[in-house]
């Protein structure tokens, strides 16, 4: 295959998995739940983030896009590499992409100095991950002195949501036994505090800092 056929191969499957994400977000709206809106309001939780920021968890790169909107820098790590290339297709057609650098990279093991970033986000993803401690141990290594983490995952509502869609294609919507309240006992061991709750969008949302971060 010509690397013309090969590119214009890989381009016309990114159009479809627009057409594909733009059926599924529709679908969403149609039950209540906005995904732009959603992710948006995650990153509304701090007003003063600043970069480097990590997103922990690509999916569709609405996170990352989330932070990018905000003008902060983004390195955003997924181990799905072919998920990241869409989302930087969707990165691109929000003009957002020169903020945002998607690295193919297991979360539990960070290429990532320790204090490197100046704020960590993990979106959505607790509920993927049976043992989310290695994850959450890379996430307070690399987040510096003072530095905000924010975690959130679908509320009741949202995660019954996801479910009736995966069930109407056949699917089962997977759930560990992580939550928001595992994660934040852990991160307590590690020194960190819990500095606001709350919910909206269908999200639950946590945000912490370091002890000796507080103010």
């Amino acid at each position: 295959m010509s690397a013309f056929s090969e590119n214009r191969n890989k381009q016309s499957k990114l159009l479809e998995k627009q057409k594909s994400f733009q059926s599924r977000t529709a679908q969403y709206l149609r039950l209540g739940y906005d995904r732009f809106a959603a992710s948006d309001f995650v990153i509304a939780t701090r007003g003063d983030l600043s970069s480097p920021a990590l997103d922990i968890g690509t999916g569709k790169g609405l996170t990352a896009m989330a932070l990018a909107k905000k003008g902060l820098d983004v390195i955003s790590v997924d181990i799905e590499t072919d998920e990241q290339a869409f989302a930087l297709f969707l990165a691109r057609e929000a003009g957002l992409e020169h903020r945002i650098k998607f690295i193919g990279q297991n979360a539990a093991e960070l290429p990532y100095p320790d204090n490197y970033f100046r704020c960590v986000v993990l979106s959505n993803i607790l509920h993927h991950l049976e043992n989310a401690a290695p994850v959450l141990e890379e996430a307070a290594r690399v987040l510096a002195p003072r530095g905000i983490m924010i975690i959130a995952d679908f509320s009741a509502e949202g995660f019954e949501i996801v479910a009736r869609l995966h069930r109407e294609d056949g699917h089962l919507h997977s759930v560990s036994g992580e939550t928001l309240k595992t994660a934040e006992r852990f991160l307590n061991t590690k020194g960190f505090k819990t500095t606001n709750c709350l919910s909206g969008h269908m999200q639950e949302i946590i945000v912490l800092t370091q002890n000796d971060g507080i103010e």
